[in-house]
């Protein structure tokens, strides 16, 4: 399987030699470079790049122990400084390499693959940008291809979510509405239940009144029975005392009649 190329280019002793031969802080910071001292060697080369803010060599060295350091930020930016003030394509070229590997490194696709073609516009023989470049490609078509699957795969969990959700819901709905037919049915049953206790009630408060108009009827008979009797009591006893005044009369009629008439002597 094939890897990125992350090797630094070698520019960096031929150049940091040649320039060093008149200072002894460059050949002390390469040394500590060399050793894998690189916060030392940073330091040095922060102090010389102080006195030669522009120059090329300066910067690229400085960059390169940045970027051993893991330091991604400050690499790129003396890397580009270092670029803008070359005159040599090879060494701009270097230069481009280094700040792809950089942006890689920071998980900057785009902004990598953009300074290996630049590398390589400058420098058509540099192998590995060739080798990166064909890398990246091949790794972003990978992603795009596994983003499609992916995709693909969440619009089907999707349809299937769907799917699943709406025969949820047709399963909800079918219990409510059996729930809503039972209920109904039960509600159903009750209403006859109320209409048939509704109607006993009914029938009894009518036979209630039936025997209390029964009760009354009979009372009243009873009452114009009771007044018939009282009346026909008082007519006897109206008779009763006629005939007890016609009997006394005639007493008196008879004794009157029996009386002798005139004188007795």
């Amino acid at each position: 399987m094939k890897k990125i190329f992350f090797v630094l280019s070698v520019i960096i002793l031929s150049f940091s030699l040649s320039y060093a031969a008149d200072n002894e802080e460059i050949i002390k910071a390469d040394k500590l470079y060399m050793k894998g001292k690189y916060k030392e060697s940073i330091d040095l080369f922060s102090k010389i790049q102080s006195q030669n803010q522009k120059d090329p060599k300066v910067n690229y060295n400085l960059a390169c122990a940045y970027y051993r350091d893991g330091q991604f930020d400050k690499a790129i930016e003396h890397y580009k400084i270092a670029s803008d003030n070359a005159q040599d394509n090879v060494f701009k070229s270097a230069n481009l390499y280094n700040m792809g590997n950089c942006y890689y490194r920071k998980q900057e696709t785009d902004n990598a693959l953009k300074c290996y073609k630049e590398c390589l516009k400058l420098n058509s023989e540099d192998i590995q940008a060739k080798h990166n470049i064909e890398f990246l490609q091949q790794e972003q078509q990978q992603n795009k291809d596994n983003k499609n699957n992916k995709n693909d795969k969440n619009k089907d969990n999707k349809d299937n979510q769907d799917k699943n959700n709406q025969q949820n819901q047709n399963n909800n709905n079918n219990n409510d509405n059996k729930d809503n037919q039972q209920n109904k049915d039960k509600n159903n049953e009750n209403d006859k239940d109320k209409d048939k206790q509704q109607n006993e009630n009914d029938k009894n408060d009518k036979d209630k009144d039936k025997d209390k108009q029964q009760q009354e009827q009979d009372k009243k008979k009873e009452e114009e029975k009771n007044k018939d009797k009282n009346k026909n009591q008082q007519l006897l006893d109206y008779f009763d005392k006629q005939d007890k005044q016609n009997k006394d009369n005639s007493k008196d009629a008879f004794a009157i009649r029996g009386a002798k008439s005139g004188k007795n002597w």
